[in-house]
């Protein structure tokens, strides 16, 4: 990345440029926090594997952005609670409370699924960071079948968890200024629920309905395998009358944007979405239960996540579970934080408006941003520097350079 040159012309105040010839570096170097949602239900166990199979590939676009990254990862699991009834009907559905994940951050695990003692943050710099990563993705299968990845998500970044130091806190996976990238995997659809009792999932009860195909079932459920034939699975969740009862998600997404950036000077951290999940694999904006029939299968339709992430704008990024491989999906999210998009200037200019940025491209091309086109501009206050969001075509790409000028006449 290029330094930056601001210029000002004449007489200003002190902290504003007061001459054109002002010469400004950017940030030398980001810091960024990433909060991994596994999804640990019965059907996960490849897309983990997936997942860790390509973490080096994640963490190398990370590390070879176009500024240092320090970036440091913490996992949670879907699991909160579920609420779910047996086939007896005089038999009142129970409700099954995860108090070991709800949000908390978790410990790697062994292939036998035990605890492993180690950090449940890792710093990037850690010489077995690779390693740890995998361990703490390996979540296993045991976990909750009422996905709920975004009050997982709200429930580990609140308090009283997220200032909670030792077992079962999250103190330290939000560092003050640190961007934050959360990224969700997860084979069924968010099933968030904070009362824990707005509906009921209902197995398959006699007589079974055994089908080839998801249009020989009702409207939430789905043809899948149950020994050796295929039987109509109903999922409340991804009923019209289900999602309606459900925490809506855009009460996530303003939770997600509004959170403070922890300097204590009243601005918003700047955040980041992604998910891979149920959703086409050509067209991965339009929710789909990708590879319905084989052996692999998700079990839902990620029309909600899909919808935090059409909130996020910029800042959402969705992707298939189905894809055999994670690697571009993986690269593609470590590429939403490994340039700047905010920039804190040293010095403000005495009028944003008059602020010009140039991206220079690898290709040669030079994108012009000016305020409302490319870029939106902060004043400085008495707490904070100015800064500058890029925004639409004048985002950083690896390996843009930048400049920074102010449109001085004569």
């Amino acid at each position: 990345m290029a330094s930056a040159l601001l210029a000002a012309c004449g007489g200003t105040p002190d902290g504003v440029i007061d001459s054109c010839k002002s010469g400004l570096e950017l940030p030398p170097g980001v810091s960024t926090d990433i909060l991994f949602v596994i999804d640990n239900s019965g059907s996960m166990a490849s897309k983990q594997a997936r997942v860790m199979a390509e973490l080096e590939s994640f963490v190398s676009a990370l590390v070879e952005g176009p500024v240092a990254n320090d970036f440091q990862v913490g996992v949670v699991t879907t699991g909160v609670t579920m609420h779910a009834a047996l086939c007896d009907p005089e038999q009142a559905p129970y409700l099954y409370r995860y108090e070991k994940e709800s949000g908390r951050l978790q410990p790697a695990k062994d292939e036998r699924g035990a605890a492993i003692e180690g950090p449940r943050v890792l710093a990037w710099n850690d010489p077995d960071f690779v390693e740890n990563f995998r361990g703490l993705i390996a979540q296993g299968t045991k976990g909750s079948g009422q996905e709920m990845g975004l009050e997982a998500m709200r429930l580990a970044l609140s308090e009283p968890l997220v200032s909670a130091t030792g077992p079962g806190g999250n103190a330290g996976i939000l560092r003050p200024g640190s961007r934050l990238l959360v990224v969700i995997v997860s084979d069924e659809d968010d099933c968030s629920d904070p009362t824990g009792k707005a509906l009921v999932l209902r197995p398959p009860c006699p007589p079974d309905l055994v089908c080839s195909s998801d249009a020989q079932c009702e409207e939430g459920a789905y043809c899948l395998a149950d020994g050796d034939h295929r039987i109509c699975m109903p999922n409340a969740c991804d009923t019209a009358e289900g999602r309606a009862r459900l925490e809506p998600v855009e009460r996530y997404v303003d939770f997600l944007r509004g959170l403070d950036d922890g300097t204590g000077k009243g601005r918003k951290r700047e955040t980041f979405l992604a998910v891979i999940g149920s959703v086409a694999l050509e067209a991965p904006h339009d929710p789909e239960r990708c590879m319905a029939g084989s052996p692999d299968e998700p079990e839902g339709v990620a029309v909600r996540y899909r919808e935090a992430v059409r909130l996020m704008g910029e800042s959402g990024y969705v992707d298939s579970i189905c894809n055999e491989s994670y690697g571009t999906a993986l690269r593609q999210i470590a590429g939403m934080v490994s340039a700047p998009h905010v920039l804190e200037l040293p010095q403000a200019p005495l009028d944003g408006r008059l602020l010009q940025v140039d991206v220079r491209r690898t290709s040669g091309e030079t994108q012009r941003c000016r305020v409302g086109d490319g870029f939106s501009y902060e004043p400085a206050t008495a707490t904070s520097r100015a800064r500058v969001t890029l925004e639409g075509a004048c985002r950083l790409q690896h390996g843009d350079q930048i400049e920074l000028r102010l449109i001085c006449a004569g």
